[in-house]
Parts: structure tokens; sequence; C-alpha cells
């Protein structure tokens, strides 16, 4: 087996890569780009907080939560983001759509 300095296999390395690539494709809602309607902002608080929002965002905000967060499988936090988020994007649709039904003409 190919080793890397850091004491990490080859085999590892591909594993890893493997799963989080399952995991994009199993979460695209997560993982993706959104459409549109993303500011460089939004871009921003990203990239310099990314998983952190997520864990605050799974403890409702309640740092006395983290830990019982980051204790909980990948998989079944990873369930509940896309749900969020697909929740989010019917209700933006949904509220949308309302408002151009009563727009003025």
């Amino acid at each position: 087996m190919v080793g890397c300095g850091n004491g990490f296999s080859l085999w590892l390395f591909f594993f890893l890569y493997s799963f989080i690539q399952g995991l994009s494709e199993r979460y695209p809602e997560l993982f993706e780009e959104p459409d549109g309607d993303i500011t460089q902002h939004q871009v921003n608080f990203g990239r310099k907080w990314g998983s952190y929002s997520t864990v605050v965002q799974l403890a409702g905000e309640d740092i006395l939560k983290f830990d019982e967060i980051t204790r909980k499988p990948l998989e079944e936090c990873l369930l509940y983001l896309a749900y969020q988020s697909d929740k989010a994007l019917m209700e933006k649709l949904i509220h949308r759509e309302h408002m151009n039904k009563y727009k003025p003409r």
C-alpha cells in the first residue's frame, strides 16, 4: 500500500474522496452552488465559517448543544439539513408565486 508523508495511505485518501463524492450526490441541495440569489457577502460568510455555521444551525444557535450535535451521525445531520434546505426553497417559491399572483398590473 502506498503511504503518504503524514501516515495516511493512498487507499484511505481515495476512500474518503469517494465517500465525500457519494455524500455530495445524495445531498446536492447542500453541496451544489445555489442558482442566483446569492450575494458575495453570503459566499464570503460561507468560506469563513464553513462547517461551524452548520453546527450552529443544527444546535439551534444554542452553544450548550454543540457537543450533542457533534456526536450525532453525519448522515443524520445531512439528511436534516437537506430537508431544511428543500423546505426553505419550497417556501421561497410559494411566496414568490403568491407575490406574482397579487402583483398590481
